[in-house]
């Protein structure tokens, strides 16, 4: 797991209700889905979190948004640096310059969590 990975999932364990979050997924040698381009779950620089009840995804997208926003308590009074935020329930997602956006990719009840910087070229798994 990349150190920008383990500092997305420390913050989110920090500001996430146990109640809220039923598990996640950070390591998984592949591709992106119908592409030839590695996922940053590869490098371990993402992290995927499956809500206990889809009615949470929202919050647990916003919470980290929040986080890569602004300077709060859960985070040392730092900002989280993220290169995207994925709401796959809700068929959005949020980039540093331009906000939430709509998303065309995948769907399903979580969040994927892309740290930063984005890593490239070939994974050491593969």
């Amino acid at each position: 797991m990349t150190e920008a990975c383990e500092r997305v999932c420390r913050v989110m364990q920090r500001v996430a209700n146990e109640e809220k979050i039923r598990s996640g997924g950070v390591f998984n040698c592949r591709k992106i889905s119908g592409t030839n381009v590695w996922s940053q779950h590869a490098w371990g620089n993402a992290l995927d979190l499956f809500p206990t009840e889809s009615r949470f995804n929202d919050e647990i997208a916003r919470a980290a948004v929040t986080q890569a926003t602004k300077r709060t308590v859960a985070n040392r009074g730092r900002k989280l640096e993220l290169s995207n935020v994925i709401d796959h329930l809700n068929s959005r997602i949020w980039t540093p310059g331009t906000g939430w956006h709509d998303y065309s990719g995948s769907v399903g009840p979580h969040v994927h969590v892309q740290a930063a910087p984005i890593k490239t070229g070939t994974p050491a798994c593969a």
